[in-house]
Protein backbone atom coordinates (compact mmCIF):
# COMPACT_ATOMS: atom_id res chain seq x y z
CA UNK A 1 0.00 0.00 0.00
CA UNK A 2 1.37 2.80 -0.88
CA UNK A 3 0.56 6.36 1.05
CA UNK A 4 0.83 8.67 -1.78
CA UNK A 5 1.07 8.42 -5.19
CA UNK A 6 3.14 10.94 -8.14
CA UNK A 7 3.00 13.47 -9.27
CA UNK A 8 0.27 14.32 -6.52
CA UNK A 9 2.93 13.88 -3.89
CA UNK A 10 5.72 15.80 -5.61
CA UNK A 11 3.03 18.21 -5.11
CA UNK A 12 2.08 17.66 -1.64
CA UNK A 13 6.10 17.94 -1.25
CA UNK A 14 6.21 21.62 -2.60
CA UNK A 15 3.69 22.54 -0.72
CA UNK A 16 4.57 21.23 2.92
CA UNK A 17 7.96 22.21 2.06
CA UNK A 18 6.39 26.07 1.38
CA UNK A 19 4.70 25.69 4.18
CA UNK A 20 7.15 25.03 6.77
CA UNK A 21 9.46 27.35 4.82
CA UNK A 22 7.31 30.14 5.64
CA UNK A 23 7.13 29.26 9.51
CA UNK A 24 10.48 29.12 10.05
CA UNK A 25 10.97 32.06 8.41
CA UNK A 26 8.23 33.52 10.57
CA UNK A 27 10.14 31.91 14.04
CA UNK A 28 13.26 33.68 12.84
CA UNK A 29 11.89 36.96 12.92
CA UNK A 30 9.66 36.57 15.96
CA UNK A 31 11.49 38.93 17.79
CA UNK A 32 10.96 41.52 15.87
CA UNK A 33 6.86 41.50 14.84
CA UNK A 34 3.73 41.53 17.24
CA UNK A 35 3.16 37.68 18.31
CA UNK A 36 -0.87 37.34 18.04
CA UNK A 37 -0.82 38.80 14.07
CA UNK A 38 2.31 36.16 13.02
CA UNK A 39 0.39 33.30 14.75
CA UNK A 40 -2.73 34.95 13.06
CA UNK A 41 -0.87 34.74 9.01
CA UNK A 42 0.56 30.92 10.04
CA UNK A 43 -3.08 29.82 10.51
CA UNK A 44 -4.39 31.08 8.14
CA UNK A 45 -1.34 30.07 5.48
CA UNK A 46 -1.61 26.66 6.88
CA UNK A 47 -5.03 26.33 6.75
CA UNK A 48 -5.34 27.10 2.88
CA UNK A 49 -2.34 24.96 2.36
CA UNK A 50 -3.98 22.06 3.92
CA UNK A 51 -6.69 22.40 1.45
CA UNK A 52 -4.41 21.83 -1.21
CA UNK A 53 -2.81 19.06 0.07
CA UNK A 54 -5.83 17.17 1.45
CA UNK A 55 -6.50 15.39 -1.56
CA UNK A 56 -2.89 14.02 -2.00
CA UNK A 57 -1.39 13.59 1.58
CA UNK A 58 -1.40 10.28 3.48
CA UNK A 59 -2.69 10.92 7.36
CA UNK A 60 -0.15 8.93 9.44
CA UNK A 61 0.24 10.26 12.53
CA UNK A 62 4.04 9.34 14.53
CA UNK A 63 4.62 10.58 18.06
CA UNK A 64 8.14 10.07 17.77
CA UNK A 65 9.80 7.95 20.20
CA UNK A 66 12.46 10.39 20.44
CA UNK A 67 11.91 13.50 22.28
CA UNK A 68 12.73 16.97 20.65
CA UNK A 69 14.36 18.15 23.66
CA UNK A 70 17.78 17.74 23.93
CA UNK A 71 19.94 16.67 27.05
CA UNK A 72 18.25 15.00 30.21
CA UNK A 73 14.56 14.66 29.90
CA UNK A 74 12.25 16.66 32.67
CA UNK A 75 11.64 15.18 35.86
CA UNK A 76 8.25 13.88 36.43
CA UNK A 77 4.96 12.89 34.05
CA UNK A 78 5.34 14.69 30.60
CA UNK A 79 3.11 13.93 27.19
CA UNK A 80 2.48 14.44 23.47
CA UNK A 81 -0.42 14.69 21.35
CA UNK A 82 -0.60 15.03 17.84
CA UNK A 83 -3.44 14.74 15.37
CA UNK A 84 -3.43 14.77 11.26
CA UNK A 85 -6.70 15.09 9.28
CA UNK A 86 -6.81 14.88 5.33
CA UNK A 87 -10.35 15.06 3.34
CA UNK A 88 -11.21 15.23 -0.40
CA UNK A 89 -14.66 15.82 -2.23
CA UNK A 90 -15.63 15.67 -5.59
CA UNK A 91 -15.45 13.11 -8.22
CA UNK A 92 -13.60 11.33 -4.99
CA UNK A 93 -14.61 10.92 -1.45
CA UNK A 94 -11.64 10.30 0.63
CA UNK A 95 -10.63 11.14 4.32
CA UNK A 96 -8.33 10.09 6.75
CA UNK A 97 -7.47 10.91 10.22
CA UNK A 98 -4.85 9.29 12.54
CA UNK A 99 -3.87 10.19 16.07
CA UNK A 100 -1.02 9.53 18.42
CA UNK A 101 -0.53 10.07 22.19
CA UNK A 102 3.06 9.72 24.38
CA UNK A 103 2.87 9.34 28.22
CA UNK A 104 6.23 9.61 29.68
CA UNK A 105 7.90 9.51 33.39
CA UNK A 106 11.33 10.47 34.32
CA UNK A 107 13.00 10.35 37.68
CA UNK A 108 16.66 10.57 38.81
CA UNK A 109 18.41 8.22 36.14
CA UNK A 110 15.18 6.07 34.59
CA UNK A 111 12.87 6.76 31.88
CA UNK A 112 9.39 4.94 30.52
CA UNK A 113 7.33 5.82 28.36
CA UNK A 114 4.10 4.35 26.06
CA UNK A 115 3.82 5.41 22.72
CA UNK A 116 0.15 4.52 20.87
CA UNK A 117 -0.91 5.51 17.33
CA UNK A 118 -3.55 5.07 15.18
CA UNK A 119 -4.95 5.87 11.45
CA UNK A 120 -7.86 5.29 9.60
CA UNK A 121 -9.16 6.20 6.54
CA UNK A 122 -11.65 5.64 3.57
CA UNK A 123 -12.02 6.10 0.24
CA UNK A 124 -15.45 5.90 -1.67
CA UNK A 125 -16.99 4.81 1.15
CA UNK A 126 -14.56 1.90 1.37
CA UNK A 127 -11.88 1.45 4.13
CA UNK A 128 -8.38 1.71 2.71
CA UNK A 129 -6.47 2.13 6.03
CA UNK A 130 -6.44 0.61 9.24
CA UNK A 131 -3.72 0.09 11.55
CA UNK A 132 -2.07 0.74 15.23
CA UNK A 133 0.49 0.45 17.08
CA UNK A 134 1.35 0.89 20.66
CA UNK A 135 5.04 0.26 22.16
CA UNK A 136 6.26 0.81 26.19
CA UNK A 137 9.84 1.43 26.86
CA UNK A 138 12.31 1.69 30.11
CA UNK A 139 15.14 2.84 29.81
CA UNK A 140 18.16 3.15 32.68
CA UNK A 141 21.22 5.62 32.36
CA UNK A 142 24.59 3.87 33.91
CA UNK A 143 26.32 7.10 33.02
CA UNK A 144 26.05 10.17 30.77
CA UNK A 145 27.18 7.87 27.59
CA UNK A 146 25.91 4.41 28.06
CA UNK A 147 22.23 3.52 29.24
CA UNK A 148 20.62 0.17 28.53
CA UNK A 149 16.90 -0.52 27.61
CA UNK A 150 14.16 -2.66 27.18
CA UNK A 151 10.84 -2.56 25.59
CA UNK A 152 7.68 -4.28 24.66
CA UNK A 153 5.70 -3.70 21.18
CA UNK A 154 2.09 -4.37 19.79
CA UNK A 155 1.23 -3.83 16.37
CA UNK A 156 -1.96 -4.56 13.45
CA UNK A 157 -2.59 -3.50 9.96
CA UNK A 158 -5.45 -5.01 7.91
CA UNK A 159 -3.40 -3.52 4.34
CA UNK A 160 -0.52 -5.16 4.70
CA UNK A 161 -2.20 -8.57 6.39
CA UNK A 162 -0.54 -8.19 10.07
CA UNK A 163 -3.20 -9.42 12.23
CA UNK A 164 -0.81 -8.66 15.27
CA UNK A 165 2.95 -8.41 15.66
CA UNK A 166 4.07 -8.91 19.11
CA UNK A 167 7.54 -8.14 19.90
CA UNK A 168 10.32 -7.90 23.21
CA UNK A 169 13.21 -6.65 23.56
CA UNK A 170 16.07 -5.17 24.43
CA UNK A 171 19.51 -3.50 24.52
CA UNK A 172 22.02 -0.61 25.18
CA UNK A 173 22.19 3.16 24.06
CA UNK A 174 25.10 5.00 23.16
CA UNK A 175 25.09 8.65 23.20
CA UNK A 176 27.63 9.32 20.28
CA UNK A 177 29.48 12.63 21.57
CA UNK A 178 28.84 15.57 23.44
CA UNK A 179 25.41 16.74 23.72
CA UNK A 180 24.60 20.16 24.05
CA UNK A 181 21.63 22.73 22.97
CA UNK A 182 22.37 22.26 19.22
CA UNK A 183 22.89 18.73 18.65
CA UNK A 184 22.66 15.15 19.77
CA UNK A 185 23.57 11.38 18.25
CA UNK A 186 22.70 8.24 19.57
CA UNK A 187 23.11 4.47 18.94
CA UNK A 188 21.26 1.51 20.00
CA UNK A 189 22.30 -1.97 19.59
CA UNK A 190 20.23 -4.82 20.59
CA UNK A 191 18.03 -7.82 19.76
CA UNK A 192 14.13 -8.67 19.81
CA UNK A 193 12.16 -11.61 19.78
CA UNK A 194 8.89 -11.18 17.71
CA UNK A 195 5.97 -12.81 16.83
CA UNK A 196 3.49 -12.30 13.94
CA UNK A 197 0.30 -13.97 13.02
CA UNK A 198 -0.89 -13.20 9.14
CA UNK A 199 -3.78 -13.22 7.30
CA UNK A 200 -3.03 -15.51 4.72
CA UNK A 201 -5.98 -16.24 3.31
CA UNK A 202 -4.73 -19.26 2.15
CA UNK A 203 -6.24 -22.41 4.40
CA UNK A 204 -2.75 -24.44 3.66
CA UNK A 205 -0.38 -21.70 4.57
CA UNK A 206 1.43 -20.72 7.78
CA UNK A 207 -0.39 -17.86 9.68
CA UNK A 208 2.08 -17.59 12.21
CA UNK A 209 6.08 -16.82 12.13
CA UNK A 210 8.75 -16.52 14.59
CA UNK A 211 11.67 -14.52 14.68
CA UNK A 212 14.71 -12.95 16.78
CA UNK A 213 16.52 -9.87 15.09
CA UNK A 214 19.29 -7.74 15.51
CA UNK A 215 17.75 -4.37 16.22
CA UNK A 216 20.11 -1.37 15.61
CA UNK A 217 18.95 2.51 15.72
CA UNK A 218 20.60 6.15 14.89
CA UNK A 219 19.29 8.48 16.42
CA UNK A 220 20.10 12.78 15.46
CA UNK A 221 18.59 15.60 16.62
CA UNK A 222 19.77 19.03 15.89
CA UNK A 223 18.17 22.25 16.85
CA UNK A 224 18.40 25.21 14.50
CA UNK A 225 16.71 27.51 16.81
CA UNK A 226 14.46 28.06 19.47
CA UNK A 227 11.81 27.40 17.61
CA UNK A 228 12.56 25.02 14.78
CA UNK A 229 13.85 21.22 15.43
CA UNK A 230 14.64 17.77 13.43
CA UNK A 231 15.05 14.51 14.42
CA UNK A 232 15.67 11.34 12.29
CA UNK A 233 15.86 7.76 13.87
CA UNK A 234 17.20 5.02 10.87
CA UNK A 235 16.24 1.39 12.20
CA UNK A 236 17.81 -1.82 10.77
CA UNK A 237 16.72 -5.17 11.84
CA UNK A 238 17.93 -8.21 10.03
CA UNK A 239 17.14 -11.69 10.97
CA UNK A 240 19.36 -13.30 12.72
CA UNK A 241 20.64 -16.37 10.96
CA UNK A 242 19.00 -14.75 7.82
CA UNK A 243 20.76 -11.41 6.98
CA UNK A 244 18.68 -10.97 3.24
CA UNK A 245 15.81 -11.28 5.44
CA UNK A 246 15.55 -7.68 7.28
CA UNK A 247 13.80 -4.40 7.69
CA UNK A 248 15.06 -0.75 7.32
CA UNK A 249 12.59 2.00 8.52
CA UNK A 250 13.24 5.77 9.04
CA UNK A 251 11.33 8.49 10.97
CA UNK A 252 12.06 11.76 9.96
CA UNK A 253 10.36 14.81 11.11
CA UNK A 254 10.72 18.46 11.51
CA UNK A 255 8.86 20.92 13.66
CA UNK A 256 8.27 24.64 14.21
CA UNK A 257 6.72 26.04 17.25
CA UNK A 258 3.62 27.66 17.22
CA UNK A 259 3.14 28.53 20.68
CA UNK A 260 4.85 27.24 23.72
CA UNK A 261 3.10 24.03 23.97
CA UNK A 262 2.24 23.33 20.32
CA UNK A 263 4.06 22.92 17.13
CA UNK A 264 3.43 21.80 13.54
CA UNK A 265 5.36 19.37 12.07
CA UNK A 266 6.00 17.32 9.17
CA UNK A 267 7.09 14.19 9.07
CA UNK A 268 8.23 11.38 6.45
CA UNK A 269 8.03 7.61 7.49
CA UNK A 270 9.49 5.34 4.96
CA UNK A 271 9.12 1.00 5.92
CA UNK A 272 10.95 -1.30 4.07
CA UNK A 273 10.29 -5.23 4.35
CA UNK A 274 12.89 -7.20 2.77
CA UNK A 275 10.50 -10.46 2.51
CA UNK A 276 6.94 -8.97 3.05
CA UNK A 277 3.61 -11.07 3.11
CA UNK A 278 2.25 -12.74 -0.26
CA UNK A 279 1.09 -9.71 -2.34
CA UNK A 280 2.28 -7.40 -0.11
CA UNK A 281 4.41 -4.51 -1.98
CA UNK A 282 8.09 -4.09 0.02
CA UNK A 283 8.28 -0.34 0.85
CA UNK A 284 5.87 1.98 2.26
CA UNK A 285 5.86 5.83 2.69
CA UNK A 286 3.99 8.50 4.20
CA UNK A 287 4.09 12.55 4.27
CA UNK A 288 2.56 14.18 6.61
CA UNK A 289 1.57 17.53 8.55
CA UNK A 290 0.56 17.52 11.39
CA UNK A 291 -0.27 19.43 15.21
CA UNK A 292 1.47 18.31 18.12
CA UNK A 293 0.22 19.38 21.82
CA UNK A 294 2.77 19.13 24.71
CA UNK A 295 1.64 18.61 28.31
Amino acid sequence: MKCFRLPGAMYAGMNLLHVFIYICCGNMRAMSRSVVPVLIQKIVYIVTSLTILSGSMCAHAIVSMEDVHLGKPPEGFTGAFELDLAFEGGNTDQAGAATGVKFQWTRAKVTDFILANYAYGESAGVTNKNRGFAHYRHIHRLDAELAWEGFSQLSADEFTNLRVRALLGGGVRLTLGEVNESKAFFLGLGAFYEREKLDTQLPDEDDTENALRANTYLVIKYQFNAHVSLVSTSYYQPKLGEFSDFRAIENFSLQSKLTEDSSLKIGLDIAHDSEPPRDIRKTDTSLTIGIVVNF
